[in-house]
C-alpha cells in the first residue's frame, strides 16, 4: 500500500534497530501478520506489545489495528515489499565524528610518556574481534618504532608475561565490555605483585570494572547493524576502534616531535 510505504520512508530515521527489524518483518510477511493479534505478533517476534504499539505511533498510525488493515491491503496488492534504507554509512560517519570529539577532549600526555618509557608494549585481548584490533595496534606501534607483542588470548599467557616483562613496560588489555570477571581479577592480582607494568584498558563501555583498576583507560564505540532480510541481529562493526588507534598513534608521533623540540630549546638556553 502506497500510504504505508510512504510512512515507512518518511519516518525510518525515527526508528531504532529493533523497530526497523519489526517493520521489515511485517512488510515482508504482510498476509500472515495481518491475521495476527498484537499479542501473537509480539510473541512471534520476541518483543513486547508496547514496542509494536510505539512503532505504530512513530509511523503515524493510530494503532495496531490500522497497521493490520494496511498490511492486509499490501498483501492484496501483491507489490514487492520495500527494504528499509541502510543507514550504516551515515551512522559510521556520525560515530567517527564522536570519536574525534572524544579524542580531542582527552589528555593522553601521561600515556604517551609511559609509551615512550616502555621497552615493550604487550597487548592482551579477550576475543576474536579484539585480537584483530590487537594485531592492528601492534602493527601501528611497530611502524613508529615501538616493539609490541600480541599475547595469545589465554589466561596462562597473561599470568606468564609478568615473569619476563621489564619495569616500565605497558600492558594493553582489549576487552569489549571491560567486565570479564576472570580477567579483571587477574589484572588486580598482577598489580598487587608486579610493579613493572603500566596498564591500559581499551573497551567499548565507558563505565566498567577494568577501566577502574588500570592507570590509563581508552573507550571506543561500536556500530550495530543487522541483516533485515534474514531478520538477524547482534552484528557489530569495530571500525571506530581502528580509527581511534590511528588517532592515538599519529598524536603520539606528534608528541614525540614536540618533546624533541622542547629539549632543543632547553639546551639552547
Amino acid at each position: 500500500m502506497a500510504n504505508l510505504r510512504s510512512m515507512v520512508y518518511e519516518n525510518s530515521n525515527k526508528l531504532n534497530d529493533s523497530e526497523k527489524q519489526i517493520i521489515q518483518f511485517v512488510l515482508n510477511n504482510p498476509k500472515d501478520c495481518s491475521k495476527l493479534s498484537l499479542a501473537r505478533l509480539a510473541k512471534k517476534l520476541y518483543v513486547s506489545e508496547s514496542a509494536i504499539f510505539r512503532l505504530c505511533k512513530k509511523l503515524g498510525l493510530t494503532g495496531y489495528s490500522e497497521l493490520k488493515f494496511d498490511l492486509a491491503e499490501l498483501a492484496e496488492s501483491k507489490q514487492k515489499p520495500i527494504k528499509i534504507e541502510n543507514n550504516f554509512a551515515r551512522e559510521l560517519s556520525r560515530v567517527n565524528d564522536d570519536v574525534l570529539k572524544y579524542f580531542k577532549q582527552r589528555d593522553f600526555d601521561s600515556l604517551y610518556h609511559d609509551l615512550d618509557d616502555a621497552s615493550t608494549v604487550y597487548i592482551y585481548s579477550t576475543g576474536w574481534q579484539q585480537e584483530l584490533i590487537a594485531q592492528y595496534l601492534a602493527h601501528e606501534l611497530f611502524i613508529v618504532g615501538k616493539h609490541a607483542t600480541v599475547l595469545p588470548s589465554a589466561l596462562d599467557e597473561l599470568k606468564a608475561v609478568s615473569r619476563f616483562a621489564k619495569k616500565g613496560d605497558i600492558l594493553f588489555v582489549i576487552s569489549f565490555t571491560g567486565d570479564n570477571e576472570t580477567i579483571n581479577e587477574e589484572i588486580t592480582k598482577l598489580e598487587l605483585v608486579n610493579d613493572k607494568f603500566r596498564y591500559v584498558s581499551f573497551t567499548n563501555m565507558k563505565q566498567n570494572k577494568l577501566a577502574s583498576i588500570v592507570q590509563h583507560n581508552i573507550y571506543f564505540p561500536t556500530i550495530a547493524f543487522t541483516d533485515d532480510a534474514d531478520y538477524k541481529s547482534g552484528k557489530v562493526a569495530f571500525t571506530p576502534a581502528y580509527y581511534l588507534i590511528d588517532l592515538l598513534v599519529s598524536e603520539y608521533v606528534a608528541w614525540q616531535q614536540s618533546q624533541g623540540e622542547d629539549i632543543e630549546v632547553n639546551v639552547g638556553n
